[in-house]
């Protein structure tokens, strides 16, 4: 019914683990706040990794858009000069290498330019720039060509890549219309851009980059060259993903995984010009955070040998806590009977007059002595004796169920129980519940039973009073129960400063 009132017995010789506890509970707040701040800089440093790669995709994308500008500009200009020295007077009828240089002069100042052919209005090679004397292969089945003939608009047409006949390389067809001077249709003149020149270009960029940056990069970039509109063609598939982003927006980049080599890359887009072509550059994502990666390992080993480092320090906290502990039990109990001792009992006693006198509340104290104990000895021998001190101890915790009680052994063959918050009437029952038991345990363990002297005293604490008051009406107690022939149980009530005998006493006969 006190319990709540007191504190525990064993506070004192569990203060060592409750600091070892607080000690490791400070010690994995610090390592979870530390680990919390590299999981914060890895994923930052991730986040920075991306952002600069979608930056770096985005540069080389805008250089591929100009350099690719300028160079089917280049084209462009080659395919007009073969149109306009088309119309000079007597150009079929000059010698052939001299209408080879006039017509294609220019060529050669385009790069990536497979080749450019001169067609008639039937689809017929008439010219070829490579050859003075080209085979007459039909080519009206194609869709530049067919685009042409139904009047299409006018200027440079960007056609659908198409493979070429001798190498089969995939290439851009650029073409323009030819007319005669009525305005009809009478030919067209047309190149080719192998799309090879685009993946070329990213890495070129892309190394010019490195060696600006002074970095060294073991992945690859790739490049998807779209001629646009119409089917699209992909050089890689994540094309489609291209053109569904082309779609929404003119520029920007996307995170896809291809379907033919599983690599999940970081593709960066745009369009190029007003012409009906787009470029895409891919960077794998393994590259992107391959230095990420290096540097998160580090810091994982080093969070993992903290980790080990903490989990060391924990168990030798919690080992040296523990051993702190059970040195202050034994320093606070006696080896022979387990109970407390004499350093303990002085401790409570002190600590709990003090409770008493805050909380005005009875504080009870019982002397137990071992009658003739000297003579028990000399009869059964030391051994009986100690095993009889053991079960006095047995039979005193047996009988104080309180997590608050404390029983002691006082010393030799003394002993004590501190009862806080128990009135005189209560001590007494607790006092006989000593005795019985104790009967009982040297029966059931076949001890030579001993007999029992009790001093029982209560008292209210009041102001200016010292525990000596209840130590001094617990021995007097003590003495009249000797006096009047032992194995019995005197009380005292202690009123003011003056102790005062209560009118009953117990005593059992000897067996």
């Amino acid at each position: 019914m006190f319990q709540s009132d007191f504190a525990d017995d064993h506070r004192d010789v569990r203060a060592p683990r409750r600091a070892a506890n607080r000690l490791i509970a400070a010690l994995l707040v610090v390592v979870l706040c530390f680990c919390a701040i590299c999981v914060k800089f890895l994923i930052d440093s991730r986040n920075s990794a991306w952002r600069g790669a979608r930056e770096t995709t985005a540069s080389l994308v805008a250089a591929i858009e100009l350099d690719t500008l300028l160079n089917i500009e280049s084209f462009d200009l080659s395919l007009q000069a073969v149109v306009d020295n088309l119309k000079l007077p007597g150009i079929d009828r000059i010698d052939p290498d001299l209408r080879q240089l006039v017509l294609f002069d220019r060529s050669a100042t385009a790069r990536h330019l497979q080749a450019i052919f001169v067609l008639d209005e039937t689809g017929h090679v008439r010219f070829d720039s490579r050859k003075v004397d080209p085979k007459p292969i039909n080519r009206a089945d194609r869709d530049y060509f067919q685009f042409h003939a139904k009047g299409g608009e006018p200027g440079l047409h960007v056609g659908r890549p198409i493979a070429t006949h001798v190498t089969g390389q995939l290439v851009l067809p650029l073409s323009r219309r030819l007319s005669h001077p009525d305005g009809s249709f009478a030919g067209v003149v047309v190149g080719g851009l192998r799309l090879s020149y685009f993946q070329e270009l990213v890495q070129e960029y892309f190394a010019r980059s490195q060696r600006q940056h002074n970095a060294v990069e073991h992945g690859r970039h790739t490049a998807d060259a779209l001629a646009l509109p119409g089917r699209v063609h992909r050089t890689r598939p994540q094309g489609c993903r291209l053109y569904k982003h082309l779609a929404r927006e003119r520029t920007g980049s996307f995170e896809t995984r291809s379907v033919t080599d599983g690599v999940s890359r970081l593709v960066g887009y745009s369009r190029i010009g007003d012409l009906p072509l787009v470029v895409g550059v891919g960077r794998s994502t393994a590259d992107i955070f391959a230095d990420w990666r290096q540097y998160a390992f580090s810091i994982g080993l080093l969070v993992a040998a903290l980790w080990g480092m903490v989990i060391y320090l924990i168990v030798e906290i919690r080992q040296r806590g523990e051993a702190e502990m059970n040195l202050a039990i034994l320093a606070s109990t006696d080896e022979l009977t387990g109970l407390a001792n004499r350093r303990k009992f002085d401790e409570t006693l002190t600590r709990e007059w003090r409770r008493a006198l805050r909380k005005r509340r009875p504080l009870a104290l019982m002397m137990l002595d071992a009658d003739l104990f000297k003579e028990y000895n000399d009869q059964h021998g030391h051994q009986a004796g100690d095993r009889l001190l053991q079960t006095i101890g047995q039979a005193m915790g047996t009988s104080t169920k309180r997590a608050t009680d404390l029983a002691t052994r006082y010393g030799g063959d003394e002993f004590s129980i501190l009862l806080p918050g128990t009135p005189l009437e209560e001590a007494i029952r607790v006092a006989e519940r000593v005795r019985d038991c104790l009967t009982e345990l040297c029966h059931a363990k076949g001890v030579t039973e001993g007999h029992l002297s009790i001093g029982v005293a209560a008292v209210v604490p009041e102001h200016g009073e010292t525990y000596g008051v209840l130590l001094a009406a617990v021995d007097q107690a003590l003495y009249r129960a000797k006096e009047a022939g032992r194995n019995r149980i005197e009380s005292v009530q202690v009123r003011g400063d003056k102790p005062t005998l209560v009118a009953h006493s117990f005593r059992r006969p000897a067996a």
